[in-house]
């Protein structure tokens, strides 16, 4: 299984202040995939780390570089390989937002089974069937089936 983080989960989930969240046991069970499925793996585009870096409160930023260092099964990637055509498909014809036509193609072209975000209603419109966005509970109660 291979899945994107969108930058509002590692926001919610690390800042932890109000109680536990969806999108903090979601990173608690990214933990635990990574102990117990060899095919997990969690790809962090650099575009992801940029959006974290400027949402995140400076005083949980360790804890982001901590976790996304933390094992080899998550894998940082930079967008230099991502097939221009296949980021103007999701530009142009999707309609999405530069950034978010960045992940999306992203993760087509990594073969990214889900994109985890909160903000799902960016990718309602994606004809595809090449990977899912769910919520972080919805991918909890995935995984928890």
């Amino acid at each position: 299984m291979r899945i994107i983080l969108d930058s509002n989960e590692y926001i919610l989930g690390l800042d932890t202040a109000a109680g536990p969240s969806a999108s903090s046991r979601l990173l608690d069970l990214v933990h635990i995939l990574i102990d117990e499925s060899e095919e997990f793996r969690l790809l962090v585009p650099e575009i992801i780390v940029r959006e974290v870096q400027r949402n995140l409160p400076p005083d949980l930023e360790k804890d982001f570089f901590r976790l996304i260092q933390s094992s080899r099964k998550i894998e940082y990637h930079t967008l230099i390989e991502v097939p221009k055509a296949t980021f103007q498909k999701y530009r142009q014809k999707v309609r999405l937002k530069h950034a978010d036509a960045l992940i999306a193609a992203f993760a087509e072209f990594m073969k990214v089974d889900y994109i985890v975000s909160e903000n799902r209603h960016l990718y309602r419109h994606l004809k595809t069937r090449r990977f899912a966005t769910l919520t972080a509970q919805d991918f909890l109660d995935l995984i928890e089936e």
